[in-house]
């Protein structure tokens, strides 16, 4: 099989999960299930970070389980619209492991924010990597500085009335333990 280049990494990709899968929806996503030959590669995880391509065009996404040991891939739909296919269509998808961080890198002055406020920080960091990084591409958008100022703000704001959510429900958990009788 030959050799390919990812276009997202620029590291070498040797195709070792070449597949056809048939897209179906869910909702408004597009999917395709991972055959188990290919999802007994990594057995135990939750989240499979990967790279690859569907029909030749270059993909950056995560894996996640649909039962029973195996895994699909949702199809963004940049891809399937620039294809133009849709649900039931066949597409050939090559998938490899994404080994490269994910972790948004956070900008100095939204994390001397979230250092000055420790619940905010710890708030932030229970984030998926995901919504981390949207909220530092959110707060990075902002053109004019005033407006960078209020969302870094609001930012470490909502991450503390996270942090007070989260504190109350450990609360209440822990009284409802006690609250329970004990059985002998």
């Amino acid at each position: 099989m030959a050799r390919h280049t990812s276009h997202v990494q620029n590291q070498p990709f040797d195709g070792q999960h070449v597949f056809c899968a048939h897209i179906y929806k869910i909702g408004i996503i597009r999917c395709v299930d991972v055959p188990r030959s290919v999802s007994g590669q990594w057995k135990g995880r939750t989240h499979v970070p990967v790279h690859g391509w569907i029909e030749g065009i270059a993909m950056r996404g995560t894996l996640v389980r649909r039962g029973r040991g195996a895994f699909r891939l949702h199809v963004h739909s940049r891809i399937w619209r620039k294809l133009g296919v849709d649900a039931g269509a066949a597409i050939e998808v090559a998938l490899g492991f994404d080994a490269e961080s994910r972790e948004p890198i956070v900008p100095e002055d939204l994390a001397a924010a979230l250092a000055d406020a420790p619940p905010a920080l710890q708030a932030f960091r229970t984030l998926t990597t995901n919504l981390r990084a949207a909220l530092v591409r959110w707060v990075a958008a902002a053109k004019r500085d005033s407006t960078r100022k209020k969302r870094r703000a609001l930012c470490v704001r909502r991450m503390h009335e996270r942090a007070a959510r989260a504190g109350k429900s450990r609360l209440a958990d822990k009284s409802a333990r006690e609250r329970r009788p004990k059985l002998k």
